[in-house]
């Protein structure tokens, strides 16, 4: 496992053997909390030691962070919490990278971080001697939701080589989007998306990857179809971008009329927080093949799976 001690900022930082390693042990995870209620009875001796892990968000996480916190205390790990920065040095004056630097010089075996962008807080992370997971940088990766959104792939269509993924909505701000592309293709899928012109990536990644600008042609096309959430925090306002949210609705939302297109095998997949009625109907949320909640659950498995490797904890098969 090339994780083990090491960073993790970006899905580009994992090997595919690496990825299938943390999923058969995320699969472990999971089946052995659904029979027995806990994994901690999982953890070889004097493996754990007194780790202790320390979360640090500085946006705002229902998902995210509480799964870390989760996936943390279901292993038996230590977890310190700073998520309210109105009660941090930052309200002083700190700045974001300082308060990554002086969290890091406490000494906790991971720490684990969500910022905003800023080039100060990116060079400390970079910099750091303890292993750090990035937990959302701006709009530029997520790479632990990458992780869990192709391990649901994997339970619920049987692989990821060969799906076509389509992620539809806000691809140019969302940071969910470009770690999905890097890993899901190094998986061997097939990556497309399907946005308004407002909502096209700009940079090289996404120059090769197909654009839809039409909803049902995309959605006959897909195996697996990702709802994005339109990114306001990160719009100046709605004439900045020259798109209201109710255009959005009425041309980009997935509904029933979509559903009777997509293929009956299909998953309907979302990070979230879904924002209903805009890119999801309610009765899109009510379909079998709809796995926002199970994209959850599978969160605390995957990034216990992933810390679990991190801090070099021995697990039994």
């Amino acid at each position: 496992m090339s994780l083990v001690k090491k960073p993790f900022l970006s899905t580009a930082d994992v090997s595919k053997e690496d990825v299938i390693a943390i999923f058969d042990r995320s699969a472990l995870f999971k089946k052995e909390f659904e029979e027995k209620g806990r994994i901690d009875h999982l953890i070889k001796p004097n493996s754990l030691g007194q780790k202790v892990v320390t979360l640090l968000f500085q946006e705002p996480s229902t998902r995210t962070r509480t799964s870390f916190q989760l996936a943390a205390l279901r292993l038996g790990l230590r977890v310190v919490l700073l998520d309210n920065m109105s009660i941090s040095s930052m309200q002083k004056g700190e700045t974001v990278g300082d308060t990554i630097r002086n969290a890091a010089a406490m000494q906790p075996d991971l720490l684990i971080g969500r910022f905003n962008e800023d080039l100060d807080a990116e060079e400390a992370i970079k910099a750091l001697e303890i292993p750090v997971i990035n937990a959302g940088l701006g709009a530029k990766e997520h790479p632990t939701q990458a992780l869990l959104d192709a391990f649901t792939i994997r339970e619920y269509r049987g692989q990821v080589e060969g799906e076509r993924v389509l992620l539809v909505g806000d691809v140019l701000h969302s940071r969910v989007a470009n770690s999905n592309l890097k890993l899901l293709r190094n998986l061997g899928a097939e990556v497309a998306y399907c946005a308004p012109e407002e909502f096209r990536p700009k940079d090289s990644l996404w120059q090769d990857v197909q654009h839809f600008p039409h909803r049902d042609e995309a959605v006959q096309w897909a195996s697996v179809i990702m709802g994005l959430r339109i990114q306001t925090e990160r719009h100046k306002d709605e004439r900045s971008i020259g798109l209201t949210v109710a255009n959005f609705r009425d041309r980009y939302r997935i509904g029933g009329d979509q559903l009777n297109h997509f293929r009956e095998d299909g998953i309907l997949l979302h990070p979230g927080p879904v924002i209903r009625g805009v890119e999801f109907s309610n009765y899109v949320l009510q379909d079998p093949r709809c796995h926002v909640l199970d994209q959850v659950t599978n969160g605390v498995y995957v990034r216990a799976a992933l810390m679990s490797f991190m801090l070099g904890i021995e697990v039994s098969s």
